[in-house]
């Protein structure tokens, strides 16, 4: 992990506002001040300063960058990568608007996130007991799949002899070794890309495979064929329901291809929990309300027969395994006065379900 030094005042007394202040994202852009996200509203920190211009914007991101990530910054448009400053953890994008530098820094918990902190179901602890299949994680971003993913490979860490490979770009949480062997391996500094990192996985004989994001065909093959051969698959995707997840990959292979990875899908895939933050009433806090689907013999069967329409249906039949629709948190939050209707209109699925549960 690449630890930045007290080599800049500037960056160090803004880092420094943004630990102190618990803010969760730093914006730093030019004709403008930088800016801290705190809760939910972002506050310019202009006290002293002056509006950033283009040489400031570029100073700043040198300061956390060594010359070989400005020379990919400069080849590719964009840089992703983690630091540590005063022990703390930041997950950082530079990249390029109007010909002027960007930065965006994400200030990490230290904290590993524990399933029952979080608020999470039984159903997330009881899938990690399996041997072999996919877990998909989803929504956008901004929705806290890094935690909860975090959260269910602690449990794995915490309570079975396993050897856990961990794939990410960059990585965000960085687990030490308890019952199981971890490995933590980022993209452009311990494997090139993520395809490659797959294939050499294959050879370092884990149990447990984490991947951030399935982005094109090939990593979604190489997710099905890994969940087959008696390891666990964890990765993402920008999908807002477990049909649209299903129906995302399905999509991304041809015609010819599709009855084939119906038929692997249907046998790997474990579950898929779609989940968002909804912002509070009172705009202090988040809460999670998600949709859960756990692979049973009636989901396999839609998935075979592609009656993948019929999904929300069947998650609500068999709630009684730990499945629900994201309207339920949503319902359930509404009745206890804790989110505002503007705010579950932005993210319901269902908002007609909404309205007859309510009714």
């Amino acid at each position: 992990m690449e630890t930045i030094k007290k080599d800049n005042i500037l960056k160090d007394q803004l880092l420094q506002i943004m630990i102190d202040n618990e803010g969760s994202d730093m914006y730093i852009t030019v004709w403008t001040y930088p800016s801290i996200k705190i809760g939910w509203e972002i506050i310019r920190v202009d006290d002293g300063l002056e509006v950033f211009t283009s040489e400031d914007t570029l100073n700043f991101a040198l300061s956390i960058i060594t010359q070989e990530q400005h020379e990919i910054l400069l080849r590719d448009k964009n840089l992703d990568f983690s630091f540590t400053f005063l022990d703390r953890r930041f997950r950082a994008n530079v990249s390029f608007q109007l010909w002027n530098y960007m930065t965006v820094l994400r200030l990490l918990t230290s904290d590993i996130p524990n399933i029952d902190d979080l608020w999470l179901t039984d159903v997330y602890k009881e899938v990690t007991k399996l041997w072999q299949g996919l877990i998909l994680v989803t929504w956008p971003t901004g929705s806290g799949k890094t935690t909860t993913l975090a959260a269910m490979i602690d449990y794995i860490n915490r309570n079975y002899n396993r050897h856990i490979i961990t794939i990410e770009d960059p990585i965000e949480y960085v687990h030490p070794h308890k019952k199981s062997i971890i490995e933590h391996k980022e993209i452009g500094k311990d494997v090139p890309d993520y395809e490659t990192a797959l294939t050499w996985a294959m050879r370092q004989n884990p149990n447990v495979i984490l991947f951030w994001e399935m982005r094109n065909r090939n990593e979604m093959e190489m997710a099905l064929r890994l969940s087959e051969t008696w390891h666990i698959v964890f990765s993402t995707l920008h999908t807002r329901s477990a049909h649209q997840t299903i129906t995302r990959i399905l999509d991304s292979f041809s015609w010819e291809d599709k009855w084939q990875i119906r038929m692997q899908l249907a046998d790997s895939l474990i579950a898929v929990f779609s989940q968002r933050l909804l912002k509070t009433n009172d705009g202090t806090w988040v809460v999670l309300a998600k949709e859960i689907l756990v692979k049973n013999s009636a989901v396999a069967n839609l998935i075979r027969e592609n009656d993948l329409h019929q999904i929300p249906s069947v998650i609500q039949m068999w709630a009684r395994e730990g499945m629900q629709l994201l309207e339920t948190d949503i319902v359930s939050y509404i009745r206890k006065w804790v989110i505002t209707e503007e705010e579950w209109l932005k993210f319901s699925n269902n908002p007609k379900l909404v309205k007859e549960s309510l009714m």
